[in-house]
């Protein structure tokens, strides 16, 4: 049903392809940073006097369509750079090339006023969509060290269930539900030393894009949310080296211009875990972590203009090492490389191929402690390919395809010392339509449709995960928003859920004779724009979940299965509200929401089900030239 009417969209809306007939012109380029020529994504681009207008993407690319011939003042701005005007003349079938430079200044209140959080597409269906400032990352206490899943808890729906850990859960849906991309790859244990804070260093971050539930078809593979972290490029400009220290760790970052692009180093290692202390009771923990991370960005005009190229790698490992050999170890890694192309083609279509490799490896050493021995191996092979179709009323077509090969290993004993050996692997092929109609200025709405045509687990999701959101405008300041979708997921940690501080979660494919766990998203939400400083969002979902795996706790012969499947559902209402009069930034959320779970015909509450949850972060900044100072205050009450 949901591919017919995609394909009835698609047919009576516009051709897929233009006609060869005069149109309007086009105005397109990239927007980059003036001290170090990096990209600026979600930067606004209007032509002054006119509903037309973009954003840019993380890449730094906008592209405008349906321009009239005739001559224009291009407004570039965002948060932290001065606004640039840029005077284009463009013909009728032109295709205009305009990059743009931007240079930081201190924000202040009027500069505000221009470049507010206000997004250019007003009508654009992006219930659930968030992105995270590297100024809100910073604005967030630091704790034991900055963290970027600190700054995700602040968001009304997000809980954790403790303020030792930086785990978090999303609308009552288990951790594992959470997919972390960084460059497109998949980072299976994105937390460091017990999870208690994130293996991503913030300061080697471009972009956060948080959807929280309702993501679209490109997004597949978890039920509750998707991080999306683009990382930085080097500087363009000029090498430039850095150096710092906590009591926990120490970091440095070397960057600079090499031939057709640049180049972007950084490390940090722990070196001293005396300051866990406070966090496990005065318990020792002799822990020990590093990551370690490299980009190398190219581009050359003289064979393609518009062709950019980014080689990344991530490397990052925790471990515990007792000397006294009645406490077990632990050994963690994560490896990723992988590479990106972004490409402009020559028509209005925007293409991004990404290929990656993501490893994962956990060892619990048992010693001659209790616990029992453990060990998972996880190997993540990516090609994805994702291309935009820009038309001349301003629709756009999302398209593409993703192929997978995983492997995963598990080692382990169950509840009566029985070795169980689990390896499993497969190949995963999925297609996706996304068809987001913006030609009104009123309403906008994208409906689509992910295909799962071979799907690594024996009893596979549903064939198709039809997906959709609108949003009306109601007044020129209040929208009504809302969003449906069906998700699947076939890899799974088994983890314990209640303890305070979970070392070990292997993951695995879900076994042969298990279902492969599903979810349905309902939203419905109004976001209101009651001055340029301050905006509102009220949100309700409503989130049943079905086929979770979870340990068997009734295994009583050989022929039973280690797991079962069990259900659940979730629901609640979320409350935002942002303010941002100047130099000062507060953010309040609030959520009342529900979460069960069903096993064997009994119906409990996990860890993670928060009645009423709390968030309050206000921060400013000051200062009038390039130095500034911060001051933050941050409230979290959970109950």
């Amino acid at each position: 049903m949901a591919c017919v009417l995609l394909l009835l969209v698609l047919s009576t809306v516009t051709p897929l392809w233009p006609q060869a007939t005069i149109s309007p012109g086009r105005v397109r380029g990239t927007v980059t940073d003036s001290t170090n020529g990096q990209p600026i994504p979600s930067a606004n681009v209007v032509l002054q006097g006119t509903s037309l207008g973009a954003s840019t993407n993380s890449a730094g690319f906008y592209h405008i369509s349906s321009v009239p011939g005739g001559t224009y003042t291009l407004v570039v701005s965002q948060v932290g750079f001065r606004t640039k005007h840029v005077v284009v003349t463009v013909q009728e079938s032109e295709i205009l090339q305009v990059n743009v430079t931007l240079f930081p200044t201190v924000i202040e209140k009027e500069e505000m006023l221009v470049v507010g959080e206000k997004p250019r597409r007003v009508n654009e269906a992006n219930l659930g969509v968030q992105k995270i400032s590297t100024k809100e990352i910073a604005l967030v206490p630091a704790g034991v060290e900055p963290d970027i899943f600190r700054a995700l808890q602040t968001n009304p729906g997000v809980a954790t269930t403790s303020d030792v850990s930086a785990r978090y859960y999303v609308r009552g849906g288990g951790s594992d539900q959470n997919l972390v991309l960084l460059n497109g790859a998949t980072v299976y244990s994105p937390f460091h030393t017990l999870g208690i804070f994130s293996v991503v260093d913030p300061e080697m971050v471009s972009l956060l894009e948080f959807h929280e539930g309702g993501f679209p078809p490109a997004y597949g593979g978890r039920l509750s949310s998707i991080l999306n972290i683009v990382t930085r490029d080097g500087n363009r400009n000029g090498f430039q080296e850095t150096a710092s220290a906590t009591l926990l760790a120490g970091k440095v970052a070397l960057e600079g211009p090499m031939p057709g692009g640049s180049f972007l180093v950084t490390g940090r290692k722990s070196w001293y875990a005396a300051v866990m202390k406070q966090y496990l009771k005065n318990q020792d923990s002799p822990f020990d972590f590093y990551d370690f991370s490299w980009k190398l960005s190219y581009t050359n005009p003289s064979i393609d203009e518009n062709s950019r190229f980014a080689f990344h790698g991530f490397f990052s490992g925790d471990q515990v090492i007792n000397d006294d050999p009645r406490q077990a170890d632990y050994h963690i890694r994560n490896r990723i490389v992988g590479v990106n192309w972004h490409k402009i083609w020559s028509n209005p279509l925007y293409s991004v191929v990404s290929v990656s490799y993501s490893g994962f490896d956990a060892e619990l050493s048992p010693n001659l402690s209790q616990a029992k021995p453990r060990k998972n191996r996880v190997s993540d092979v990516s090609v994805d390919w994702d291309f935009t179709y820009l038309y001349d009323s301003r629709d756009e077509f999302v398209f593409g395809w993703q192929n997978k090969i995983l492997s995963t290993s598990l080692q382990l004993q169950n509840i009566y010392g029985n070795q169980i050996s689990v390896d499993q692997h497969g190949a995963d092929v999925s297609a996706y339509l996304d068809y987001r109609f913006y030609r009104w200025e009123n309403i906008g709405f994208s409906i689509g449709v992910r295909l799962k045509l071979v799907a690594v687990s024996v009893y596979r999701p549903i064939l198709y995960e039809p997906r959709g959101s609108i949003t009306w405008r109601i007044t020129p300041s209040i929208s009504l928003k809302g969003s449906v979708g069906w998700y699947s997921q076939e890899m799974t940690t088994l983890a314990d859920e209640g303890e305070l501080i979970s070392v070990f979660e292997p993951w695995i494919i879900t076994p042969d004779y298990l279902y492969s766990a599903r979810a349905a998203h309902f939203s419905l939400g109004t976001t209101a724009y009651w001055t340029s400083a301050l905006t509102t969002e009220l949100v309700g979902y409503y989130k049943p979940i079905a086929n979770l795996v979870d340990e068997n706790d009734k295994k009583f012969t050989a022929k039973d299965h280690d797991f079962i499947n069990v259900d659940g559902e979730s629901y609640g209402m979320e409350l935002l509200a942002l303010y941002q009069p100047g130099v000062v930034y507060a953010k309040i959320g609030y959520s009342l929401s529900w979460a069960t779970r069903t096993k064997n015909g009994i119906t409990y509450f996990p860890r993670y089900d928060i009645r009423h949850s709390l968030n309050a972060l206000v921060g400013s900044t000051t200062g009038k030239t390039s130095s500034t100072s911060t001051g933050t205050l941050a409230m979290k009450c959970t109950c």
